[in-house]
């Protein structure tokens, strides 16, 4: 008796612990994106990769990092779902490097870098990027490709 009701309390606990770990969707369709993001049509290692919505696009956007050869994936909500909703958006790219050019890990802050500098240029790195990309209902492959240099390291004096 005592063994069946920890065997039932144990299924019990388990089955909670499931459902409320599991995230609740939001709502809304996403779509499967892989991109290739690149500077003036090499590949961009690093970088971070922003969309914003435009012109009525539904959901909060998605942020994406560059691999060594520039690809990336995005994730669109705080419980990590990847992809994107489809539509319009506005594209942002950032690349912090450290005092010398050497670009930064995604996850530098300034804080533990205070020498460090965005190494995009605007208006390619800023709120209002002229970066645009649609994304269809099905999803797909992008490219990202920021048409300018990088932003070299300030000479020492």
């Amino acid at each position: 008796m005592i063994r069946k009701f920890t065997q039932t309390t144990c299924s019990l606990m388990v089955a909670l612990l499931i459902v409320g770990c599991s995230g609740k969707s939001d709502g809304l369709k996403r779509a499967p994106l892989v991109g290739l993001l690149t500077l003036q049509g090499s590949p961009l290692a690093g970088a971070s990769v922003e969309f914003t919505p435009v012109g009525g696009t539904a959901g909060p956007g998605a942020i994406g990092v560059a691999d060594a050869d520039g690809k990336f994936y995005v994730i669109s909500s705080r419980r990590g779902h990847e992809g994107i909703p489809p539509g319009q958006y506005s594209v942002r790219v950032s690349l912090f490097a450290d005092e010398d050019g050497t670009p930064l890990d995604s996850e530098a802050t300034q804080a533990d870098n205070p020498f460090a500098y965005e190494a995009i240029p605007h208006p390619y790195s800023g709120v209002g990027s002229p970066l645009k990309v649609s994304i269809p209902e099905e999803g797909g492959e992008i490219e990202v490709d920021v048409p300018a240099k990088l932003i070299p390291p300030k000479k020492k004096k």
